[in-house]
């Protein structure tokens, strides 16, 4: 990370952050955020911000839930994740996945670490090994969960008895075979539409960017 810098930023959506910049950069990176703000939240939620990054999400559910509870597995971002840290905010260190797995490999980008991912990608040589944690476990106490892993997604069983809304990015990556990411992208979609959600965002696939979901029950 010795191209980039750690510096605070004022921000509505998350009421003002530190953010990672590349050096060579005029601003700081920031997340799209447009399905994050498709789904309403209240004082009773508790949000599991999964594949926090620096926090962009889980400072601003924080402002609206009672608790959030985030996990970010790159040993770095984590460190500017908790400069953002607040009270009702919980942080873990360690990544996501679909199975009972203890550690994995987390394979590094070369910039700024927003698509660190534990699905290796041809792009990505270098990997360090993390502490994981199982989906299904870490969302029994959530009625919100916030999904962006890069690829790992397709690995979860993202519908859970006691969620109310789900936001979803997913990710273009190889290996999956029937159809591939998209068809497995819109077969996740369907299911949650099964299980009783309406979407209050969904990607057209367009691009590489237009990839980003919401989903939320009715009250």
């Amino acid at each position: 990370m010795s191209n980039h810098e750690i510096i605070f930023v004022n921000d509505s959506f998350t009421g003002g952050h530190y953010a990672l910049k590349n050096k060579k950069a005029k601003n700081a990176f920031k997340n799209p955020m447009q399905s994050c703000k498709s789904i309403k939240l209240f004082p009773s939620d508790i949000v599991v911000d999964i594949g926090a990054y620096v926090g962009e999400y889980a400072l601003y559910a924080s402002r609206f839930a009672k608790q959030v509870i985030a996990y970010e597995a790159s040993p770095y971002i984590f460190e500017v994740l908790k400069m953002n840290s607040r009270d009702n905010i919980r942080l873990h260190n360690k990544a996501v996945v679909g199975d009972d797995r203890k550690e994995t490999q987390l394979y590094l980008s070369k910039g700024m670490g927003a698509t660190n991912s534990i699905v290796k990608k041809i792009r990505k040589k270098n990997s360090i090994c993390v502490e994981c944690a199982n989906y299904t476990e870490i969302v029994k106490p959530a009625t919100v969960v916030k999904i962006d892993v890069e690829g790992a997604e397709y690995g979860y069983d993202i519908v859970q008895p006691h969620l109310r809304a789900i936001i979803l990015e997913f990710h273009p990556i190889s290996g999956i075979p029937l159809g591939g990411w998209r068809g497995k992208a819109v077969q996740i979609m369907e299911e949650i539409q099964l299980k009783g959600f309406t979407p209050t965002m969904v990607p057209s696939f367009k691009n590489g960017w237009d990839t980003n979901s919401a989903w939320a029950r009715p009250a």
